[in-house]
């Protein structure tokens, strides 16, 4: 697996969970140990590292 198949976007982690891509925000926004990459000069494109995709996220919702 190369290191791009490893960060996913927020669109990417929002259908693996059948959410929407705000909710993803929110998860993201609400817990600082979630690993996150920000991307660009204003830190507004987001990935997701794909290990967070095992966590348990009914405790979120």
């Amino acid at each position: 697996m190369t290191d791009s198949e490893e960060w996913l976007t927020c669109g990417q982690v929002a259908a693996h969970f059948q959410v929407t891509d705000r909710t993803v925000r929110r998860w993201i926004a609400a817990d600082p140990t979630m690993r996150v990459r920000r991307l660009g000069p204003t830190g507004r494109s987001i990935r997701v590292h794909r290990s967070e995709l095992d966590r348990d996220r009914a405790a979120s919702s």
